[in-house]
């Protein structure tokens, strides 16, 4: 009786369907445009590629930007953090401009939605521009992120003299261009060193990241139909 009923059993898993896997999320990708289309809809795919080349400039510069995070190491000499922090401010001024470059590509693609008649197609035009708007958005505010953690580098140098600077008397206040950081918790006083910052502003740009991933997936679902096809 027993190896009947495991054999039962055994039957009834192996007939029961599998379950349907979930497809991938879509991948923001460049619209080609429809060869019967008019001279507005050249002109939408064309500012929509640009803002979606933006999108996919800052995703790469955000990775990068991870990697050095979790990789700097404020304990090496001093040159080499300097280097260091270089590259990672070079890498939040391309975030930013990058994201700027496709907001204002977003705000032309509204000027095109504006003059399209059709309902439907304006429609899917402008929750398409908003979608891919979230993503940029979010981009500009992980460079935001990735600033502040400088600011907070540079208000650690300037009061325990690190990175080989002078150590300041206690009661000056910051030299110019340093600012203590307005980060929730009290700036680079919120963490034990600098390197426990690096990996924290890391782990926080990573989770923002998840969010820039959905809202370019929602804008590659509707960029064909958006986009391609007007």
């Amino acid at each position: 009786m027993v190896v009947r009923f495991v054999a039962a059993a055994v039957w009834c898993l192996m007939a029961a369907p599998a379950a349907a896997l979930a497809p991938p999320p879509a991948a923001l990708h460049l619209v080609v445009r429809s060869a019967d289309s008019s001279s507005i809809c050249g002109n939408v795919v064309v500012h929509a590629n640009a803002a979606i080349a933006a999108a996919l400039r800052d995703d790469q510069t955000v990775e990068h930007s991870l990697d050095r995070l979790r990789s700097i190491d404020f304990d090496e000499p001093t040159f080499i953090q300097h280097t260091g922090v270089a590259e990672l401010r070079r890498l939040s001024g391309d975030i930013a401009e990058t994201s700027a470059k496709g907001a204002g590509e977003i705000q032309r693609l509204r000027g095109y939605a504006a003059r399209i008649d059709e309902d439907r197609r304006r429609t899917e035009l402008t929750v398409f521009a908003d979608a891919l708007e979230g993503a940029l958005d979010r981009q500009g505010r992980i460079g935001q992120d990735l600033d502040r953690f400088l600011t907070d580098v540079a208000h650690r140098e300037w009061r325990d003299g690190g990175l080989g600077t002078p150590l300041p008397n206690p009661d000056d206040t910051p030299p110019p261009g340093v600012h203590i950081s307005s980060r929730i918790g009290g700036g680079s006083d919120r963490w034990d060193s600098a390197n426990a910052e690096a990996r924290a502003t890391a782990s926080e740009i990573d989770e923002h990241l998840g969010d820039v991933r959905r809202d370019e997936s929602h804008a590659a679902d509707l960029s064909d139909a958006a986009v391609g096809g007007c």
